[in-house]
């Protein structure tokens, strides 16, 4: 197998990863465990982050890919994908921010010595949370295909 496949390859199974945590984030804030959600939602920016290093490392060690041989849908299937990881890092970066500025509030201390929370930051929060969620939702999904076909391309399908 191509070392650039493999890298993909891990890079997907890093992306469901990210997917897995932001959905047991959203259960655990369903639960009302606060601590638990902020955990996982952090643990699951910490995957991306390390995704973003392993990428440049691949850039400089194994180069981009030769999309001469791919079709166009398969580079605007490729772009898609691109766009909801961008969608998803400019969400996730702004629920983390909000998120953590809303640390010392009673909606996350449960403390009702605590101010509350703004309810437009809570919005705001909720807003940025759900749309990380979905654009990683989308971008695992679109990386299936870009993947399947790059599979394909290689004849390993």
């Amino acid at each position: 197998m191509d070392p650039k496949l493999m890298f993909w390859t891990g890079a997907l199974a890093n992306m469901g990863a990210v997917v897995a945590l932001a959905a047991l984030g959203v259960w655990a804030r369903r639960r009302g465990d606060i601590v638990r959600h902020s955990r996982l939602m952090l643990s699951g920016g910490a995957l991306v982050s390390l995704f973003l290093l392993s990428y440049l490392v691949k850039l400089v060690c194994l180069g981009r890919e030769d999309m001469e041989t791919w079709s166009s849908g398969a580079v605007w299937l490729l772009r898609v994908h691109e766009t909801c990881v961008l969608v998803m890092l400019v969400a996730g970066f702004l629920a983390a921010r909000r998120g953590m500025a809303m640390a010392r509030t009673r909606n996350v201390t449960r403390d009702p010595s605590d101010p509350p929370a703004a309810p437009e930051r809570v919005r705001g929060h909720r807003l940025a949370g759900w749309t990380a969620a979905s654009a990683a939702v989308a971008g695992f999904l679109a990386a299936c295909l870009v993947l399947f076909g790059m599979y394909e391309r290689a004849g390993l399908v």
